[in-house]
């Protein structure tokens, strides 16, 4: 795919899912397993711009595994991600400092933590009422 071809996919994922997504940046399926840690060359990318500039990062950085993103309900923006995926809490607490995130997230258990991995409670995860199930995807 060149990439607006993955711009336009994207922005029909993040359409129909609108509290929140994680594929896989080659295939654009859902990643179903692991942490996901945002970088921060991609902080604060929303709208068309902001989704333009995540794709293309990913394009010429391979560690790129993922591509993710979420609706920050107490601005209403929906922000994009250029994402690493990780299979352990170390890890993405290690990657987390480093990219300067204030916190990271788990497919396994669709929990939001910190970025010395305690569990996020403050807010909800993008932008979910309490009891609301997040979709996978």
């Amino acid at each position: 795919m060149n990439t607006a071809q993955i711009i336009t996919a994207l922005a029909t994922i993040a359409a129909n899912n609108v509290e929140g997504y994680t594929v896989n940046a080659h295939t654009l399926q859902p990643v179903t397993s692991g942490y996901v840690v945002a970088v921060q060359a991609t902080q604060n990318s929303f709208g068309p711009d902001g989704l333009r500039r995540v794709v293309e990062y990913q394009r010429t950085h391979q560690e790129i595994a993922a591509f993710g993103g979420w609706l920050d309900s107490e601005t209403g923006l929906y922000y994009y991600d250029a994402c690493i995926i990780v299979p352990t809490m170390a890890e993405a607490i290690a990657l987390a400092k480093v990219n300067d995130q204030i916190a990271f997230f788990c497919i396994d258990n669709l929990k939001e933590y910190n970025q010395d991995g305690t569990e996020r409670k403050k807010k909800q995860v993008s932008g979910l009422r309490p009891g609301t199930q997040k979709r996978r995807l």
